[in-house]
């Protein structure tokens, strides 16, 4: 007989928005364990190699401005990763502290020992009926496997039109804000491509920038994961949804570059949020969306 409290492990990892979904998901369900992922270690630079390289490669000059811009850009546009004002007006829950409670278990893990051994049979006897995932590593079917009922992805983007990573940014980089959006679903062996249980859209303002965009959308994809398992809560299942195949985009970290970067924030300030926003219901219209909730949130 299904009991009405899930038991639940959160697979996350250690930015601001990442605090607040544990929090958020902690205030209202029975968490058993919480797992922080580290984020990938970055290679360290030697200066003085690096320069010398610089030297003999073409368009030096070029590739060093194409760095200062990057690094320039991951500090201004990276809300939720690094403090920023915004966070106290679209996050719910409290972001800066993870209120731990008694009887969770908290784990910090290297990041890619989200899918060691060691951590699966650390959690098995805990017997979790879901795994909650945001932002972790991708998950390998041993782990996948291991809840008795679900687990459930919070993917930053509208599947299957833009699967992988920066996903609320593509659709800017591309001209398309109305595939802007947040998506909940079943993890399986691929990226972004499990069943989908519930997808929304943020309201979208056409003064948004990129900070704004990403936390809304993050925002709301935490309140669909609470309806998911409060659903599956009430009814021990949920409706899901398979993703069409051959559709849509799939980008990876190697994809993004400062033209990239430099094309999203033209596009921002050319008016592609207000554009989109005039003829916003012809545009939606052609968007097929699975398990839509109107947003929670920003409406």
């Amino acid at each position: 007989m299904w009991v009405s409290q899930v038991k639940i492990v959160i697979f996350t990892r250690t930015g601001f928005h990442h605090t607040s979904f544990i929090n958020r998901l902690q205030e209202r369900f029975e968490v058993a364990c919480v797992v922080r992922e580290a984020y990938p270690e970055q290679p360290k630079k030697n200066a003085l190699l690096s320069a010398c390289r610089s030297i003999f490669r073409k368009n030096a000059t070029g590739l060093m401005r194409d760095e200062q811009f990057l690094k320039k850009f991951s500090e201004t546009y990276s809300a939720g990763f690094r403090f920023h004002p915004m966070l106290r007006e679209y996050l719910r829950e409290h972001f800066d502290v993870m209120i731990a409670k008694a009887d969770t278990k908290y784990l910090n893990v290297r990041c890619g020992d989200i899918n060691s051994p060691e951590l699966r049979e650390f959690l098995k006897p805990m017997k979790p009926d879901i795994i909650a995932v945001l932002g972790s590593s991708v998950i390998r079917e041993e782990m996948i496997s291991l809840p008795s009922v679900a687990m459930i992805n919070i993917h930053s983007g509208l599947s299957p039109y833009y699967r992988g990573t920066w996903s609320y940014g593509w659709p800017i980089v591309n001209r398309e804000p109305e595939y802007i959006g947040v998506s909940v679903h079943h993890v399986n062996a691929g990226i972004d491509t499990g069943d989908i249980i519930y997808q929304t859209k943020p309201l979208l303002e056409k003064d948004d920038d990129l900070n704004a965009i990403f936390l809304k959308v993050i925002a709301e994809g935490i309140e669909l994961m609470v309806k998911s398992i409060e659903e599956i809560s009430k009814k021990g299942s949920i409706v899901s949804y398979q993703q069409p195949a051959n559709t849509g985009r799939f980008y990876q970290m190697k994809d993004f570059n400062a033209d990239a970067a430099r094309s999203c924030l033209k596009n921002l300030d050319e008016g592609v949020i207000r554009e989109y926003l005039s003829k916003r219901e012809e545009r939606d219209s052609g968007v097929k969306l699975f398990g839509y909730l109107p947003p929670a949130i920003f409406r």
